[in-house]
Order: C-alpha cells, then sequence, then structure tokens
C-alpha cells in the first residue's frame, strides 16, 4: 500500500496546477533537481506515469489528470494537519512559563534539574545576558541567576547550589595546564571582562580586589559567549563563573 508523504503532494499539486517546474519548485519551497526527484519517486511509488513532457510542454498523463483532484484533496489535509500541530506548539510555547537563563547554563550543576522540570511543566527556557532585567521588565517569570546584587523587594531569591569562579584560558598560556587556580594566579594576567556596569563584572572586580589586586581588562564587552570565543583565539583571559569543563 503506498503512503504519500506532504512533500510528494504539495510538489505534484504545484506541478499540475503550474505545468512549470520553475515556478512549481519555488511555490513547494524546493529546487527543481529536488521536484524532478520528487514526482520521479512518486511515479515510481504509485508505479504509474504522472507527467509527460511533450516538446518541452508539461503535461499531466491521463492517469495524472484523474489522480490530481485526490491527491490535492490529500495535499490538503496534510496542510491543515501541519497547520493544527503548528498552533498547537505555538500555544504551548506562548502558555509555557518562561524562564532566562545566563549563557552558558547548561554548564551549571542545576540545569539538569531546571531542564527535567521545564519538560514537566511547560516552561520555555532562553538564554540572555541579563537575566535580571529580562525579570524587571516582565518578559519572563523566572531567571537563573549566577550573582545578585542588591534586589527589589518583591524579589524572592531561591538559592540552588553554588559554583566555583572559572578563568577561560588560551590554550597556549602554561595556566591553561592547571586544573585550579586560585585569584593571585591570574594578578599578571590581562583579562577581557564583562561591561563594567554588568552586575556579575562588578562582583569580579570586588573578589579581585579582596585577593589584592584590579584585574587589568583589556577589552569589555556585553556578551559572555563573545569573551570565550575571543579567549578561544587566544586574545587574553575571561573571568566568568559558573563550572565549565575545559
Amino acid at each position: 500500500m503506498s503512503t504519500l508523504d506532504f512533500k510528494q503532494t504539495i510538489a505534484f499539486v504545484n506541478l499540475a496546477n503550474t505545468l512549470d517546474y520553475q515556478y512549481a519548485a519555488k511555490k513547494s519551497g524546493i529546487t527543481v533537481d529536488e521536484l524532478v526527484r520528487i514526482i520521479k519517486a512518486l511515479e515510481e511509488e504509485l508505479n504509474v506515469k504522472l507527467i509527460r513532457p511533450e516538446g518541452g510542454v508539461v503535461e499531466l498523463t491521463e492517469i495524472g489528470a484523474k489522480l490530481l483532484p485526490l491527491i490535492t484533496e490529500i495535499a490538503q489535509k496534510h496542510a491543515k494537519l501541519l497547520s493544527v500541530v503548528t498552533d498547537y506548539r505555538k500555544k504551548e510555547v506562548e502558555e509555557a512559563i518562561k524562564v532566562t537563563v545566563v549563557p552558558g547554563f547548561a554548564n551549571y550543576q542545576a540545569a539538569p534539574v531546571v531542564k527535567k522540570l521545564a519538560q514537566q511543566h511547560k516552561m520555555n527556557i532562553v538564554e540572555d545576558v541579563d537575566p535580571m532585567a529580562q525579570l524587571q521588565q516582565g518578559e519572563s517569570e523566572l531567571a537563573f541567576i549566577s550573582y545578585a546584587g542588591k534586589l527589589p523587594d518583591d524579589f524572592e531569591v531561591l538559592s540552588v547550589g553554588t559554583d566555583d569562579l572559572v578563568a577561560y584560558i588560551p590554550a597556549r598560556n602554561p595556566l591553561s595546564e592547571q586544573k585550579e587556580l586560585t585569584l593571585t594566579d591570574l594578578k599578571t594576567e590581562k583579562f577581557l571582562t564583562l561591561n563594567h556596569q554588568n552586575p556579575f563584572a562588578v562582583f569580579v572586580q570586588q573578589v579581585c580586589a579582596a585577593a589584592g589586586f584590579d584585574p587589568y581588562s583589556v577589552f569589555e564587552g556585553e556578551k559572555g559567549r563573545t569573551l570565550v570565543n575571543m579567549v578561544a583565539l587566544g586574545d587574553g583571559d575571561n573571568l566568568v563563573d559558573g563550572t565549565i569543563n575545559k
């Protein structure tokens, strides 16, 4: 028994209605070569010839013309099915509790637990460089943050664990061979840091000052991921938080 898929039905209907491979391929969102392969596969599956090229002009065969209304109906049902599924998924996302997390969230010990909760309770997790701002602006209902300064009185903080500070070190730097570092190990290094107004950047300044030095920043960025990529290219050290494997 033959089972037609959506690509086959929509491709055939578009070609049958336009009799133009270029236009039908464009309407189907595929290339002409893909369209030719799909029609050929459909003909082989049905074991009949549906399209007959006549002197460069595309024509339907007799059986192709007879099958067109039936395949059109199947294509319409396929389209309706996809529309229902798409609307359902969209509704799920809109109704889900929005949780904003810090970049690199997957590396935190709490990440597996939060992700499991997200699956069980319709939570939509998105990364943002400033989860607190998303929370304050009403863009999310919950925020997973790595460090918090003074919070508004109506905000509740729940601690889900602690993580060590992590320094991203270029591979060529001898310090990259060490499994653990102290802040004083980084005293003479050049840093790529988050914008000095970022709450975590302020925290890094404070802990470095407590260790007896002021980190020498050669570049300030807005996103931690960008800084990490720069470090990977050997541009400097980047002090961030979270337990992240080398």
